[in-house]
């Protein structure tokens, strides 16, 4: 063998590279998956009781993350339904809108609901008038319509008259002028068709 041979291997090298080192930007959040030198866009919590607790994700493996999440995992039946119901209100506690009985909002609405001077178109105070021992007022009977004072006038009868008085006159003002009850005069026929007119416009307004 002669000074200028020299050996030269005829294989290919199989040396193991070292793995390239990951230059991490401390400004930036790097996903907290194993192995993963992406960068975290997205936010994960890391358990159901510490919301606040979270993982940073890249895209990738927060989609993986969210996949394999169970939310109500270790809770019962009855758990879940009370987490949903409660969710269905932000979580929070609830409270009634009602004054306490001793507020003065609570004298001022006990006051205008029993007074009698209080006008109640609406019925509002219908109920604390009936637990008071007084009558609710009905807005039809105080404040009725033109044509039913003018059928109540037909029937010689005031505003205030209730409905057995409305029925009670109309049955004897039918047997005054009816003809059968005048010997077949026809003369007072006119004002029978006025009181029966009269009180088809009070059944009509419920005042029959």
């Amino acid at each position: 063998m002669t000074d200028s041979f020299s050996y030269r291997p005829k294989f290919v090298d199989i040396r193991v590279r070292k793995p390239p080192v990951v230059k991490v930007n401390p400004d930036v959040q790097m996903c907290e998956h194993d192995g993963c030198g992406a960068e975290a866009t997205c936010r994960a919590p890391k358990s159901r009781d510490n919301p606040g607790e979270i993982w940073h994700f890249c895209e990738k493996h927060a989609a993986l993350y969210n996949k394999n999440w169970n939310f109500f995992e270790g809770m019962t039946e009855d758990d879940a339904r009370a987490h949903r119901e409660a969710a269905a209100h932000g979580g929070r506690p609830t409270w009634t809108f009602r004054a306490s009985a001793n507020s003065p909002d609570a004298h001022v609405y006990k006051k205008a609901a029993t007074s009698d001077e209080t006008k109640d178109p609406f019925r509002a105070f219908a109920g604390r008038r009936a637990a008071a021992g007084r009558p609710a007022p009905n807005p039809q009977e105080n404040r009725p319509s033109a044509p039913v004072l003018k059928a109540l006038d037909t029937l010689g009868l005031d505003a205030h008259a209730d409905r057995a008085k409305v029925r009670s006159t109309y049955a004897a003002l039918v047997r005054q002028y009816h003809p059968d009850s005048n010997g077949g005069d026809r003369s007072a026929e006119t004002r029978l068709n006025a009181v029966v007119k009269a009180y088809k416009v009070l059944k009509t307004a419920r005042r029959a």
